[in-house]
């Protein structure tokens, strides 16, 4: 899917990925990077990730750390990567969000001013990974993993049910929630 940030004027491509076999995390970055060419890009472990609000959220308050002078890391990318995972150390953030030797799913955030060129970079991913594309993935309920290592209590989750439907939009927002708080944390 491709989504218009307009007011940033960047075109963002949201893809998830099953089941994808990772043997050496260097090449497999490398050979995104060769396909992908110019359009910048974040690999994530889907594992953790809260839906597509969780990415959104995350582009957005990357987008103004880096027009406020408070961005954690140099390249938006990695600074998309900080932000969800709502940690304050690039380190940290990788070793929570970031992609691992082994089968994971992921979700591939691509990121561009020009709307062709992420266009042209979901057709070479669509090939490179026929049959593990799953958008559905994105939004498959991982409340109880997502809960356990983002530290949201039974009482909050609890709380934030009573505005929403259900247990994982009540994990989805208060994921968005932490993720804003890293600007001002």
């Amino acid at each position: 899917m491709i989504i218009h940030l307009k007011e940033h004027g960047l075109y963002l491509g949201v893809l998830a990925l099953k089941e994808v076999r990772i043997d050496d995390v260097g090449v497999f970055l490398r050979s995104l990077s060769e396909n992908l060419g110019d359009v910048e890009f974040q690999v994530l472990n889907l594992r953790l990730v809260a839906g597509l609000r969780h990415i959104l959220t995350s582009t957005l308050v990357a987008l103004e750390a880096f027009r406020h002078g408070l961005n954690i890391a140099n390249t938006m990318s990695m600074e998309v990567l900080v932000r969800a995972s709502t940690q304050r150390q690039i380190s940290r953030a990788l070793r929570m969000l970031g992609v691992r030797k082994g089968c994971q799913d992921l979700v591939l955030v691509l990121m561009d001013k020009d709307r062709s060129r992420v266009e042209e970079a979901v057709a070479r991913l669509n090939k490179m990974f026929a049959g593990r594309l799953d958008d559905r993935l994105l939004e498959a309920d991982r409340s109880s993993c997502i809960m356990e290592v983002y530290g949201l209590s039974e009482e909050m989750v609890k709380a934030e049910e009573a505005y929403v439907e259900g247990l994982w939009d009540a994990v989805k927002n208060l994921i968005a929630e932490k993720v804003v708080l890293t600007l001002v944390a």
